[in-house]
């Protein structure tokens, strides 16, 4: 029976080589099967001779496993195999000056250690820039393919950002626009956003970026019933365009995975969480880095609807006058609750420490996590038709990026020639 030391599972009758997928089902195994560990020479291979097999499986059938491989069986925790990835780094404009270099496209399109460094820079950063990038429509596709297959949406497979009369984006005018985070009144958000700057305006038009998770880590340090209350209470978004598009979608500004696990303590909200860290004798204010939960953040006020509360949708006939007055009182103190919370992170994300700003130059294209960095644009000058401001922008979904940096981070680990030679 010929097995795999790569994989540490069969071949033949257990998994193709191939594809490294399983031709059997976990229901066939029976309940009382066992394996005794048989000799071998090489010191890192454990070899398991497999009684009671599943039927129809060879008497010899024997499983070689590595050490590696069953010291991963035994860390459950591990949610996968691969390697784990560096820690988020929380950014200002100085650190993100410091830490973070621009890469070159030819490199980024032709080199998987500069590719690899990208990735690793959005894990980490959330932000990264590419120079020298053909000045093409089909450059920013180009760029995101790199990664994994383009996130088409409503805009298009690939999309414009310019002045244009009648807009149906405030994206689409030459105004100031906020910080926010794009699509978040679809069930699944784009993960990453690239855009590549074609032409600059005349005057103005810079774009501002700023790190959510640095000023979410802030607020709950020193304010964390305000962070709770933006953990907690929903948002309505929506995209509602007249005689086009209608999207709806609710969440809170700081998504938190349920449960949390805190020092082998199960937490299914923030105050077990701070129950847990007081047990384990760390200071919750500077002990407990809260980003290592933040599975995202939701801001965009541009696209947020009006309060409401879900169980408007769900109200009989006839349903008591004070029942609907007792609602009206619920939805006014989530509103009450709400509003100096979000005012609070508001004030953090604008902080002008924590803002880069980057005036664009043809060439250039920003790659961001669009469910991290918060983007904004300064006012400009449209000028002359046809030489206004020009952004080409792309959408991709977290899945392939999250593929792409894993398989990258098995091959190169932390290593990063590409920072060195930028």
């Amino acid at each position: 029976m010929e097995v795999s030391k790569r994989t540490g599972e069969c071949q033949l009758r257990c998994n193709l080589d191939s594809n490294r997928q399983k031709l059997f089902w976990t229901t066939q195994i029976p309940s009382d099967i066992s394996a005794t560990v048989e000799p071998g020479t090489n010191p890192e291979v454990v070899r398991l001779k497999w009684t009671g097999d599943i039927p129809n499986f060879p008497k010899d059938h024997v499983t070689e496993l590595s050490v590696q491989a069953l010291r991963n069986l035994v860390n459950v925790a591990c949610p996968t195999p691969s390697p784990e990835l560096p820690s988020k780094v929380l950014w200002d404009d100085a650190s993100f000056r410091e830490d973070v270099r621009d890469l070159d496209y030819e490199a980024y399109m032709s080199d998987d250690s500069v590719l690899h460094q990208a990735l690793q820079y959005l894990h980490t950063h959330g932000l990264v820039f590419l120079t020298n990038v053909p000045e093409q429509e089909s450059s920013v596709s180009t760029i995101a393919e790199r990664i994994g297959p383009v996130k088409n949406t409503f805009y298009g497979y690939t999309w414009d950002v310019r002045s244009v009369p009648q807009a149906k984006n405030v994206a689409y005018t030459s105004q100031d626009l906020g910080f926010h985070m794009d699509l978040l009144y679809m069930e699944q958000p784009p993960h990453l956003q690239f855009l590549h700057c074609i032409r600059a305006s005349s005057a103005g038009g810079a774009s501002t970026f700023t790190d959510s998770h640095a000023a979410a880590q802030d607020l709950f340090q020193q304010y964390p019933d305000e962070f709770e209350a933006l953990e907690k209470l929903g948002v309505n978004y929506h995209y509602d365009h007249l005689e086009s598009q209608y999207y709806h979608h609710t969440r809170p500004v700081f998504e938190l995975p349920r449960p949390l696990f805190l020092g082998g303590q199960k937490c299914y909200n923030l105050r077990d969480l701070r129950e847990a860290a007081e047990t384990a004798g760390m200071d919750v204010r500077k002990d407990l880095n809260i980003t290592e939960w933040l599975a995202n953040v939701s801001w965009s006020p541009p696209f947020q609807a009006p309060f409401s509360l879900l169980s408007a949708h769900t109200e009989p006939p006839g349903f008591p006058q004070l029942m609907r007055q007792h609602r009206l009182a619920v939805l006014n103190q989530h509103i009450a609750r709400w509003l100096p919370a979000a005012k609070k992170f508001d004030e953090l994300i604008h902080r002008p420490e924590g803002v880069y700003e980057r005036m664009m130059k043809p060439g250039e294209c920003v790659l961001f996590d669009n469910r991290r960095v918060l983007h904004a644009r300064r006012a400009f000058e449209v000028g002359d038709i046809g030489k206004e401001r020009w952004l080409r922008g792309a959408y991709l979904d977290r899945d392939p990026f999250e593929s792409r940096l894993r398989v990258l981070w098995e091959r190169f680990g932390g290593a990063s020639p590409a920072a060195r030679g930028a």
